[in-house]
């Protein structure tokens, strides 16, 4: 039996991989202050550069992607969901994204209140460089190779699980690799949701759309505020400042106006957000009748690993034996069993899925000893490490 997902095994070696990038920098940045006569202050900058940014998103992200699926020889195809989006879904992707960015910022003005909001920081210190470069560096980079890491790879690996704990192991892995403790509930809640766009449309872009334009519209904000009120930007806290000197002064902080400003838009706009997000499920929902709600792709939903021009549907890891990975407790077929076995409990007149066996087809169905559909609940140890060691981060963060 194979122990743990290979979902949170990437997610291990991602967070291997970034801390021995980010204590790599800062021994180079050293070393090039004292040999370069360099102040080490101006080379550790070098990093929060929109440039530099982009190449942390890609050093931190996409190489190791890159390495692991190598390594280990995986074909794309089969991590990342590449279903077309129609009209509807964009329209409806497009308002949600819109609309969530208040509960979002709701969110992220809480937690200011208990951590430093450094993402403000560093939004203020691109304002010395072009518009489109902010959105390169801030909005662009991150919605693809964030998504393609977590929507996309981790994601296809929880394919054999329900849809609510894939996306909440989803939302916690990209919260946890922020790596920011400011940032780390509202980048919870934002994982879950993408999680659940890209789950239903079958799409990775039902990710990227939606991540760029929250990112975005953030950009386009700082920059407004920047250009109508530049005085208010020269601190982490000048929404709330602004908002101070617009409204007047209160007998409470700015930061708590803020926080009650936009308590009351999220009151507003979160029953059309609940119809909204209720519509875009109804609409996909053909997209995972297919597979009873679980993440395997199939020929219906057209997810992940579905070839559509050779009509190829290829099986996961633990149900082709032949495929390196596969579960150490196959059991071979006897010769003249049919090809996709009868569940017991499964009820005759309840047709099986084309091409992709799954007792989920019928939710009577009793799956038999040993499905890969009914293994009892085990402890993920690769999963337990990496929450360890965000919890190390967090300790030497508040205490270090």
């Amino acid at each position: 039996m194979r122990r743990g997902n290979d979902g949170s095994k990437f997610m291990l070696f991602l967070m291997i991989w970034a801390i021995l990038f980010l204590i790599g920098f800062m021994f180079v940045a050293v070393v090039v202050s004292v040999v370069a006569d360099f102040d080490i202050d101006t080379v550790v900058s070098a990093i929060t550069s929109p440039w530099g940014t982009i190449a942390y998103q890609l050093a931190v992200f996409i190489l190791p992607l890159a390495i692991w699926m190598g390594i280990r020889r995986e074909p794309a195809r089969l991590s990342f969901p590449a279903a077309k989006l129609d009209g509807k879904n964009i329209v409806i992707l497009v308002a949600l994204s819109f609309l969530l960015q208040p509960i979002m910022m709701l969110i992220s003005g809480i937690s200011g209140l208990f951590f430093n909001n450094d993402v403000a920081e560093l939004m203020y210190a691109f304002q010395r460089h072009p518009f489109w470069l902010q959105l390169l560096a801030i909005a662009v980079t991150p919605a693809i190779c964030e998504e393609l890491v977590f929507r996309g790879y981790i994601q296809s690996k929880y394919r054999d699980q329900t849809i609510k704990k894939a996306a909440l192991i989803n939302g916690l892995f990209f919260a946890i690799m922020h790596l920011n403790l400011q940032q780390f509930a509202y980048t919870f809640v934002l994982g879950v949701i993408f999680a659940y766009m890209v789950h239903y449309t079958r799409s990775i872009w039902a990710g990227i759309l939606p991540h760029f334009i929250v990112n975005g519209t953030q950009v386009t904000l700082g920059r407004i505020v920047f250009a109508v009120a530049p005085e208010y930007t020269g601190t982490p806290q000048y929404s709330g400042e602004l908002i101070d000197a617009l409204y007047g002064a209160l007998p409470i902080s700015p930061e708590v106006q803020g926080i009650i400003f936009l308590g009351v838009i999220t009151l507003i706009l979160s029953p059309v957000v609940f119809v909204l997000f209720r519509e875009f499920i109804r609409h996909n929902k053909w997209q995972v009748e297919g597979d009873g709600g679980q993440l395997a792709g199939s020929p219906q939903a057209g997810g992940y690993g579905y070839d559509h021009e050779a009509n190829i549907n290829p099986m996961p890891d633990w149900a082709n034996p032949q495929q390196e990975g596969a579960a150490d407790d196959w059991v071979e077929p006897q010769q003249n069993a049919p090809a996709t076995p009868e569940w017991p409990g499964q009820h005759q007149d309840t047709p099986a899925t084309p091409g992709w066996p799954n007792p989920y087809n019928n939710p009577q169905a009793t799956p038999p000893p040993h499905s890969p559909y009914d293994q009892p609940s085990r402890v993920d140890p690769f999963a337990i490490v990496v929450v360890v060691i965000f919890v190390l981060f967090v300790v030497l963060t508040l205490f270090g």
